[in-house]
């Protein structure tokens, strides 16, 4: 072949159109260009660390954490974030570089320095004793620009920034200051957070009339059902209505298929595509624009297997079946059923099996698994029984 028909054919690879990222992701999610956490370390140092090494300190009940003044919603948070003993595992295992982040040269707040020194006392505290959380809720207006010191917040959403702040400081660390324009997506989604408490699902879309699978991926670090006075009873009828019923488009609501270009009839529906190592279940449990709590009791399960929800092509759960054991709930106690005022605690799982802790801030008292299922959950950690394969 002559050198014009070599550059004949540069001009058609560059003339041709860049592809949809849907048709892109349409033969499977893509793949990161890059880890900031390689996830060999969950799957080798942190799953052995759980299962072998912890085992002494997780048969005792934790310490308490004092109350200093609205700080329950923290204290009930912090009780089960620790009890993730993958991620516990991580600040067991791997020390901080309180230098790379500028914490030990200026002083500055770092919430990854400050959840490693929590976390560590916990580890080393009696369980009879209890202490104060410190700067996490001293300073929690650097955890997140929204909370304010001393006011009651809310116990789902000070996880979510604990967490978001832990991950844009690992970006940071690995890539910048610009760490969140430079890196893409994917690549975002490798630090321990989403390591630990991370997955994906996969909003599907199929035509009605040349059967074209449209598909587009989102990243989860945690999986919300709604709670209603009709809605579902049992978190298994949530997740079967989020990732097992389908929806029809039709009618005023007819799906334009790019491969007909038309409107056409379709089926719409999601499924779990990558399970999370740490299931968190928030109940959607506050009405926006009102000033009321749904206070309705849904039943939860102690053993919960994610099979059913999964996508029939789901690419990273090797042989361990996605099936998750109850390690952690957090309960708010409400006055009247108001949303603005009440009480948060906590019930963690020990090792046994068995025994369960309710952490009312600096009081830990042990219970039961009978008492534990008969509250009105806010907030459900599951834990995977076998750690994912990638």
């Amino acid at each position: 072949m002559g050198d014009d028909d070599d550059d004949d054919d540069d001009d058609d690879a560059r003339l041709a159109p860049e592809p949809e990222v849907e048709d892109v992701e349409s033969v499977g999610l893509l793949a990161p260009a890059k880890h900031v956490h390689a996830y060999d370390r969950v799957a080798d140092v942190l799953a052995r660390w759980r299962d072998e090494i912890d085992g002494e300190r997780f048969d005792r009940a934790p310490a308490g954490l004092r109350n200093s003044g609205n700080t329950c919603f923290a204290a009930s948070a912090l009780q089960c974030l620790y009890h993730t003993r993958l991620f516990t595992a991580h600040f067991a295992t791997e020390t901080h570089d309180a230098e790379s982040c500028g914490a030990a040269r200026g002083g500055t707040f770092c919430v990854t320095c400050e959840y490693q020194a929590h976390v560590r006392k916990a580890l080393d505290a009696d369980p009879a004793d209890a202490f104060s959380i410190g700067k996490l809720t001293s300073s929690i207006g650097k955890v997140a620009k929204h909370f304010v010191r001393g006011r009651q917040e809310d116990s789902h959403e000070y996880i979510r920034g604990l967490l978001d702040a832990m991950h844009v400081r690992w970006l940071k660390e690995h890539a910048g200051e610009d760490a969140e324009k430079t890196l893409d997506q994917r690549t975002q989604e490798t630090t321990m957070t989403y390591h630990v408490f991370g997955g994906y699902t996969c909003g599907e879309v199929v035509c009605g009339d040349c059967g074209h699978h449209s598909r587009n991926y989102q990243s989860m670090i945690d999986v919300p059902v709604e709670v209603s006075a009709r809605g579902a009873p049992s978190i298994e009828a949530s997740f079967k209505a989020n990732f097992v019923d389908v929806e029809t488009l039709d009618g005023n609501n007819k799906y334009k298929c790019g491969r007909c270009d038309a409107y056409v009839r379709a089926t719409k529906g999601s499924k779990i595509h990558v399970s999370p190592n740490v299931l968190v279940v928030p109940l959607k449990r506050f009405q926006i624009g009102r000033f009321s709590k749904i206070t309705k009791w849904v039943e939860f399960p102690v053993h919960l297997d994610l099979s059913p929800y999964m996508s029939s092509d789901a690419p990273l759960e090797g042989d361990a079946p996605p099936t998750y054991a109850l390690y952690g709930v957090v309960v708010h106690l409400d006055f009247c059923g108001s949303a603005h005022s009440g009480h948060y605690v906590s019930f963690v799982k020990l090792n046994d099996d068995v025994t369960w802790c309710k952490c009312d801030d600096g009081r830990v008292t042990e219970t039961d698994e009978a008492t534990v299922l008969k509250q009105k959950a806010y907030l459900l950690f599951y834990e995977r029984e076998r750690v994912r394969e990638a």
